[in-house]
């Protein structure tokens, strides 16, 4: 079993690295953009793997389990895309107001800040439970 405060270490990582790539980071620090694609493949797969591993320690029933893990899976896909389509709307009505610019850079900076408390915080959970 996969250690849960690690998963949870490293989607903290991936929220940094989407506000560093936001802010312009990697262009400014590499002169480069790494491929968007690789990244969402691999933080797409950490936060999959975060998901099981909580669903793991929930120690579902045996009793059903195919029908429990694909009606779970499909709950979070469903979930995952009505949560999505709220944000996609909110962020392109807010992209058309000057607002969006003025705001972008703090509204990163603080998206940046909770990755860091989140990587940390679960980083400590796992130096201090190990």
């Amino acid at each position: 079993m996969v250690n849960a405060h690690l998963v949870d270490a490293v989607i903290g990582f991936s929220v940094m690295y989407k506000a560093f790539e936001n802010l312009g980071g990697f262009e400014s620090t590499l002169h480069a953009r790494p491929d968007m694609r690789i990244a969402v493949f691999v933080f797409g797969l950490c936060h999959g793997l975060g998901l099981a591993t909580k669903l793991q320690a929930l120690a579902p029933s045996k009793d059903g389990l195919l029908t429990n893990l694909v009606s779970f899976n499909v709950g979070v896909e469903l979930g995952q895309i009505l949560v999505l389509a709220c944000a996609v709307a909110v962020l392109d009505a807010w992209r058309r107001r000057g607002s969006f610019v003025r705001h972008a850079f703090a509204t990163n900076t603080v998206l940046f800040a909770c990755g860091v408390l989140l990587a940390g915080h679960q980083l400590t959970g796992y130096l201090v439970t190990s």
